[in-house]
């Protein structure tokens, strides 16, 4: 199994995920971390855990950019993606290694993300488990509760560097999207188990949300495009965003339903206008 680990600007948060994966009752994996920061800032935390099997390469910005150059030197039969603020419960790899081999005729396994008290983080977790399809794809998968069969990586190939987190475009989501529908088009069977269970902090601080909302909508957006949404299927997205503004106004809740509002848009914009915005900053980069 090969973790491929993208961090920059954390250094007590990747101590955390390592010592996790010190502890991991599971012990067949090796730890890609792709290193973006200026200096050599964690390198006394890799020191620490020297009884893991740790690659460590350094990268420019980009979690697109990362995953790529920690793909290009994987040599686990599972790949996964951790971030580095989070961390692992004890049996973690050793479930969903059990799963994987109980399981062979899926080539992918998805589970949640949960705060250290158990409560759920980033998307709005379905209860049960189930088959991915392109349309539930969007409230149960996430990378960093992702562990893909190697034959997956292989035949999908490289992440997309001109959109995601740290890409050089307002585009900084998507990626991670854009891969599982990738897959799913060149039938790939992937499954979404809850009980398999990936620990990070909060992710609902209204500060962040009002910082990261508009360009993780543009991502979501244009990935929809790309991947042959109807106009549609497009709108289930954009009146969840529109409802949740009105919820908010509702409970009289003013901050949230602007941050439901900036979503909206910023899915609009990416879906209508993000395939002529990327060409353009493409081809401002070649000039």
């Amino acid at each position: 199994m090969s973790l491929i680990v993208a961090t920059v600007n954390r250094v007590s948060e990747l101590d955390r995920l390592l010592t996790s994966l010190d502890s991991q009752t599971y012990r067949d994996f090796e730890v890609i971390i792709i290193d973006q920061n200026p200096d050599e800032r964690i390198t006394p935390v890799l020191r620490r855990h020297c009884g893991l099997k740790i690659r460590h390469l350094l990268s420019e910005r980009g979690a697109g950019r990362a995953r790529n150059a920690g793909l290009r030197v994987a040599t686990g039969e599972v790949i996964c993606f951790p971030d580095d603020d989070c961390w692992y419960p004890t049996s973690l790899l050793e479930s969903v290694s059990g799963w994987l081999e109980r399981n062979p005729d899926f080539d992918a396994v998805f589970g949640t993300m949960r705060s250290a008290d158990n409560q759920p983080v980033g998307l709005r977790w379905p209860p049960g488990p189930f088959l991915i399809t392109k349309t539930n794809l969007w409230v149960s998968t996430i990378f960093v509760t992702a562990f893909l069969r190697r034959a997956v990586t292989d035949c999908v190939g490289y992440f997309r560097e001109d959109i995601g987190v740290g890409a050089n475009s307002p585009y900084q989501s998507g990626e991670e999207s854009d891969y599982f529908l990738r897959a799913l088009a060149m039938g790939f069977r992937m499954w979404y188990e809850p009980v398999l269970t990936v620990h990070h902090p909060s992710l609902h601080s209204l500060e962040r949300l009002r910082k990261m909302t508009y360009p993780y909508a543009l991502g979501s957006g244009y990935v929809l495009r790309l991947h042959g949404y109807s106009w549609r299927e497009f709108g289930a997205h954009l009146v969840r965003s529109i409802g949740g503004a009105v919820f908010s106004l509702c409970k009289g809740n003013i901050s949230m339903a602007e941050v439901y509002l900036i979503r909206a848009a910023g899915q609009l914009r990416g879906y209508c206008l993000g395939p002529r915005d990327l060409a353009r900053i493409a081809q401002s980069r070649t000039n």
